[in-house]
């Protein structure tokens, strides 16, 4: 058996994902007097998800605007399934955090001086300020810029795959140094968790590659509970041409500034739906009409349907600089040619639950940005993830230097850190078994195919099938044989957090039999006032653990 290499790094605070939550939460823990130490999965920064995000940001900073109006359109955009007292941060401190973007170095677009708001569905008026250079990471230039100024560690192509605990208290992690192929044995008094969603269990997202749920699967193991698991936000996602497949149309297709969707028999389908508002409705209303033209046979040729920004006004369309540099390095020009879309996995409103002060439940562990649930409700409104990564990292950040400050915090013990380095050189030293991209691949197809936009019951359960099959008799054999590398390592685990994610996104959409927000159920299409609650999953003793409660309750 091949021993494994090794090495010890002690922190204050220790941040797991490099994008916007996890950086502003390393801001705010260093400037309140904590050691604080970031890794990240991919490269930094170009590989987090803040990097590709378009850059705009709503907060009520305008005199027009108020954090109430921004509160209630969050409350109605999430179907009243969000917790109100995150929600309330999120207006409230939003206009604050925001303007530290700005002081950060980011550039948005001004008009003589003032934000030049923008308009998205779902909000009352505009309140969205964009970045000048979106596309490119305009909006995460300034805070990646401030954090190298404020000198924090960011350590690159580092996977935590185990949550270390002592006393049922979170003291650190377990990590694979991918490029080194050796472990790394992470100690702090505080962890704190913001990994972003769980796009890539789908076959089309807008998401980068290593956007697994790794997050979700850690904080569950390690006690926390999880809830609106089965809350998975659609949007236009490209797929012809095939270079640009995977990218996300600005401005959700331009809809406000004259952006138009038809499908494959050049009808204004969302005209039918949606007489008075076509295409300026929720994402999860867009999508769900998107996909039932789909299935109903009036696709484009590749299966989708067609973008058009031909109404929209050149200027406009050139503010979108990079994406406009991606048209032409693909020689097409959206200006007079039509595009191809589909609804693909673009926001995770799932995930760990947390309080007003990022707390999870689990001692020393803390949430933030698409990590945590809570905030969305049911569906998420244009622009508020990034406030939502600058508003609850800064709170993460503070809650966990705080608690690094005041509290002596266990450290791993020994044999701890045996049990869990034996655990990853288990699997490493596993000669033969079944190829993990197999089974990576099915689980994929499968939530695409019956947890996508349009479910029903006989899906659910098929899909549910598969899993229970996977789990009883593959999940125990991965392996990475054939190709032995930490970076093949790297994608093991991530295929066990996708199947443990993916399994509880089947089960709560099983479960909730209603429509609501971007859980449609087409057997159950109406939204039920008995099901004005959260799903929640919780690990007890080996075995899930479901409760329900009102958004009230949290």
């Amino acid at each position: 058996m091949e021993k494994l290499n090794s090495r010890t790094v002690s922190t204050d605070v220790l941040v797991i994902g490099a994008g916007g939550a996890g950086i502003r939460a390393a801001i705010e823990a260093h400037n309140l007097g904590a050691k604080v130490l970031v890794v990240s999965k991919g490269d930094y920064p170009a590989g987090c998800i803040t990097a590709i995000a378009m850059g705009a940001i709503t907060a009520a900073i305008d005199s027009r605007d108020s954090r109430d109006t921004h509160y209630e359109d969050t409350l109605r955009g999430g179907h009243h399934l969000n917790n109100p007292k995150l929600v309330r941060l999120l207006a409230d401190l939003g206009p604050e955090r925001a303007l530290d973007v700005e002081r950060y170095g980011t550039q948005f677009d001004k008009m003589d001086g003032k934000f030049d708001y923008f308009s998205y569905p779902g909000h009352a008026l505009p309140r969205a300020i964009l970045a000048g250079d979106r596309y490119k990471g305009g909006f995460f230039r300034g805070i990646v810029r401030e954090a190298t100024r404020l000198g924090i560690e960011v350590l690159e192509r580092v996977m935590v795959v185990d949550l270390l605990r002592e006393g049922g208290a979170v003291c650190g992690a377990l990590a694979l140094e991918i490029d080194k192929g050796s472990l790394l044995v992470l100690q702090a008094k505080a962890v704190i968790i913001a990994t972003g969603g769980a796009g890539y269990l789908f076959s089309l997202t807008t998401n980068l590659p290593g956007i697994t749920g790794d997050g979700c699967a850690l904080a569950y193991e390690a006690g926390a509970r999880l809830s609106d698991m089965e809350f998975v936000q659609m949007r236009a996602c490209m797929i012809h041409p095939a270079p640009m497949r995977g990218t996300a149309p600005p401005a959700d297709g331009g809809v406000t500034i004259g952006g138009r969707f038809y499908n494959g028999l050049c009808e204004r389908y969302m005209k039918k739906y949606h007489p008075e508002k076509a295409e300026q409705v929720t994402r999860a209303e867009v999508a769900r009409c998107t996909q039932k033209e789909i299935l109903e046979g009036r696709s484009s040729p590749h299966g989708g349907v067609y973008g058009d920004f031909s109404g929209v006004p050149r200027e406009q369309l050139a503010k979108f600089k990079a994406f406009m540099q991606s048209c032409a390095a693909a020689n097409f020009d959206p200006a007079w040619q039509p595009y191809e879309w589909a609804p693909g996995a673009h926001y995770f409103m799932g995930g760990i639950v947390i309080n007003e002060r990022c707390e999870t439940g689990v001692p020393g562990l803390y949430a933030a940005g698409e990590a945590q649930s809570g905030t969305m409700g049911a569906n998420r409104l244009p622009g508020n993830a990034l406030t939502e990564t600058q508003v609850f990292g800064a709170i993460a950040g503070a809650q966990a230097a705080e608690l690094a400050r005041s509290a002596t915090a266990p450290v791993p013990a020994p044999q701890t850190i045996a049990g869990s380095v034996g655990k990853v050189a288990a699997l490493w030293n596993r000669d033969r078994g079944v190829d993990y991209r197999e089974v990576r691949r099915e689980i994929s197809e499968s939530l695409s195919r019956y947890a996508g936009v349009i479910r029903t019951e006989e899906g659910l359960r098929k899909a549910i099938g598969l899993m229970d099959e996977v789990g009883e008799k593959r999940i125990g054999s991965l392996c990475v044989a054939e190709a032995r590398s930490f970076r093949e390592l790297a994608g093991l685990f991530e295929t066990m957090n996708i199947f443990a994610v993916g399994r509880l996104i089947l089960q709560a959409a099983l479960l909730r039999t209603e429509s609501r927000g971007a859980h449609n159920r087409e057997d159950y299409p109406e939204t039920s006032v008995a099901w004005r609650k959260n799903i929640l999953f919780q690990r007890r003793e080996g075995k899930a653990v479901v409760v329900t409660r009102s958004p009230d309750e949290a």
